[in-house]
């Protein structure tokens, strides 16, 4: 059996009295790659923010190799999250202030670095992602398809162990979809990560090791 990473026990998280996720276990090994499924506001993003340690359950836990992290601090927690997860938004959440490669390098920047020890490297992952020659601009001269290209290389620059991307391609057109998709998988691939992937694509899903479906509050296992 592989090993497992991070472990999800019981979670439950409610909004306004809506209970959105009901007792969630999962246990996530490394290596794998998990896609989440589900209707839209089945809880999909809230199980990846309570996995990401972005907001906390009303009950439950996470541990990573066997260690509580909610009995971490905060200060704790957020250098273990930063140093473990990266995060693929929907929307991409790039800073509009910096350009392509600070936006890449930022999650070392985070760590204690600086930008001129990262630019090299980062320098190299938008060369990876197909946008080298284009690293000294602002993300808002970008289309939706290269934004998030910049954002799956921020999210992998530091060569995280886990993975969470949250619809990477929910908004962007059928074409860039597929292009940011294939490039999504080979570079995870490429960097070894554990992925948990939420897409409403159910074809896209089928690429994935094993797919969930979030139900009623509940997790169950499709394939």
């Amino acid at each position: 059996m592989a090993e497992v990473l991070l472990h999800a026990t019981k979670l439950r998280k409610a909004y306004e009295g809506r209970c959105i996720l009901d007792g969630v276990s999962w246990a996530l090994e490394a290596g794998r790659f998990y896609a989440l499924v589900g209707h839209s506001g089945s809880g999909k993003t809230t199980l990846l923010y309570l996995l990401a340690l972005l907001e906390r359950p009303d009950e439950g836990d996470l541990s990573w190799q066997g260690r509580s992290l909610w009995a971490l601090s905060p200060a704790e927690r957020a250098r273990w999250r930063n140093r473990h997860i990266g995060f693929v938004f929907q929307f991409f959440h790039l800073i509009a202030e910096l350009r392509l490669w600070e936006n890449v390098a930022l999650p070392a920047v985070l760590g204690g670095s600086t930008f001129a020890q990262e630019r090299g490297k980062a320098l190299a992952w938008l060369e990876r992602v197909g946008l080298a020659q284009r690293a000294q601009e602002r993300p808002t001269r970008l289309s939706g398809g290269e934004q998030q290209r910049v954002a799956i290389a921020r999210a992998l620059f530091l060569e995280p162990p886990l993975l969470l991307a949250d619809e990477p391609t929910g908004n962007l057109d059928e074409n860039q979809a597929q292009q940011v998709w294939g490039l999504f998988l080979e570079l995870v691939r490429e960097v070894g990560s554990t992925v948990v992937v939420a897409t409403h694509n159910l074809r896209l899903a089928q690429s994935a090791d094993e797919v969930y479906r979030l139900q009623g509050g509940q997790l169950v296992r499709e394939s």
